[in-house]
């Protein structure tokens, strides 16, 4: 059986792939660690088009019965280091964003009681004011 058109399309897929993430990083929409992350996939995925052999390989290595089977576990261990990274980031950037919003919090206080102050100055300087033009 003639396997080539399959991995022709898979290696331009992973191809395609690459070409996405590059270009998502060049344009910063995702970071160059995230970039990293998703090239990693993209590399084995070309790698395992060019040598559909490799998956045969590497199950006899892990002594499985069916191939496709490494292919999967390899897929998500990939997947799940990808969203572990995504998790981290995401707590990280919620307690900034609890640090933030308490700092917003402190400083329209402080401003509020800022513009409290400035009026009780203006209030006491006006009748002052009145009172040196009216000798």
């Amino acid at each position: 059986m003639n396997y080539l058109p399959v991995q022709i399309t898979i290696i331009i897929l992973g191809f395609l792939l690459l070409v996405f993430v590059i270009r998502a990083a060049i344009q910063k929409k995702i970071t160059e660690h995230h970039a990293i992350l998703w090239l990693i996939p993209c590399i084995i995925i070309i790698i395992g088009g060019c040598f559909p052999q490799l998956t045969y390989t590497l199950s006899a290595f892990f002594n499985t019965e069916y191939p496709p089977a490494i292919i999967f576990a390899v897929a998500i261990i990939l997947l799940y280091i990808i969203l572990f990274q995504c998790f981290k980031l995401l707590s990280v950037l919620l307690m900034k964003n609890k640090e933030l919003a308490s700092n917003t919090a402190i400083l329209e206080k402080q401003v509020e009681e800022l513009k409290k102050e400035l009026q009780q100055i203006k209030s006491v300087q006006k009748p002052e004011q009145e009172n040196r033009q009216n000798p």
